[in-house]
């Protein structure tokens, strides 16, 4: 047996399982589960059991995590289960919202509750404009309920995620299949440095500006370190061009060597660089990290 076939084996079989509250899957062993695509099954988080949904197909791979525990599949009494729990989440967040009235909390409104399959846990999602103190809204939700509460501040961008969905690139919403995508801020210069015109358009259905401008941005910054000015003088096999637009995807400018559009070519950025050593790269502006907004 061959070394990559004894690490193939050794592998564990991992899986992708969106759980309730999470707007990324999360990494499962899957065991010798046979698990596809939108599968249900019940999962093990932090000593309590959901059903979550699997997004992708297992596979012998390297953990980049330590990966949960999946329990089963699920079955139709674990369904039924699961619609009861949702109608009793929905009670522990009117009793919230409810508590938030009578202790006079402004801002604060409840959004969702999730609750572990043995009713030990809940989880109560809330959107608030400011930090506030809820302690005295936990204690009173374990007392009425007997388990165990916590909450969750969720943003808009959280909500979207939790939601899931498409943009209007036709894509699933960067916010629910990228845990990375608010890691730092996104702002309108993100857009304007990738040559994008600022317009309804670049702003995502949280109202946000689109996360993917923080998750290509590196590409461009790296590209624009090594790419000429626009409308820079280069030579090019003996001829002098003006460089008029970047083909990032390419790692190429367009450069015009006359006045037809016929007369434009695209370029390599190393082809271009063997010519024109000592070129200045794009404005220091334009390199630097952009300011979220």
């Amino acid at each position: 047996m061959t070394d990559t076939a004894t690490d193939a084996r050794i592998l564990p079989r991992l899986v992708d399982i969106r759980i309730p509250g999470q707007r990324v899957p999360r990494l499962f062993d899957a065991r010798d589960l046979k698990l596809w695509v939108g599968y249900k099954a019940v999962v093990e988080v932090d000593g309590s059991e959901y059903i979550g949904q699997v997004t992708s197909v297992p596979r012998r791979r390297e953990p980049h995590t330590k990966p949960l525990r999946v329990v089963r599949i699920a079955t139709e009494e674990d369904f039924r289960l699961e619609r009861e729990l949702r109608e009793y989440g929905r009670e522990i967040r009117k009793e919230a919202q409810k508590l938030v009235r009578d202790y006079q909390i402004r801002g604060v409104e409840f959004i969702g509750c999730d609750v572990s399959l043995d009713r030990s846990h809940a989880e109560v999602k809330y959107a608030a404009e400011s930090r506030v103190d809820l302690s005295q809204i936990i204690r009173r939700l374990r007392e009425t309920f007997n388990l165990r509460v916590t909450l969750k501040q969720f943003s808009f961008i959280e909500r979207s995620g939790c939601a899931s969905g498409c943009d209007t690139c036709g894509l699933p919403l960067c916010c629910s299949i990228w845990s990375g995508c608010r890691s730092q801020p996104v702002g309108v210069r993100h857009a304007k440095q990738q040559g994008i015109t600022p317009s309804d358009k670049i702003y995502g259905v949280c109202g946000e500006v689109k996360c993917c401008m923080r998750y290509e941005h590196e590409v461009y910054k790296e590209f624009k370190e090594r790419a000429p000015f626009k409308n820079s003088t280069v030579t090019y096999q003996g001829q002098e061009g003006q460089v008029v637009d970047y083909a990032v995807v390419q790692d190429a400018v367009f450069v015009q060597f006359g006045e037809k559009r016929s007369d434009r070519q695209l370029i390599p950025l190393d082809r271009l660089a063997r010519e024109n050593p000592g070129v200045q790269p794009a404005d220091r502006e334009d390199r630097e990290e952009p300011e979220g907004e």
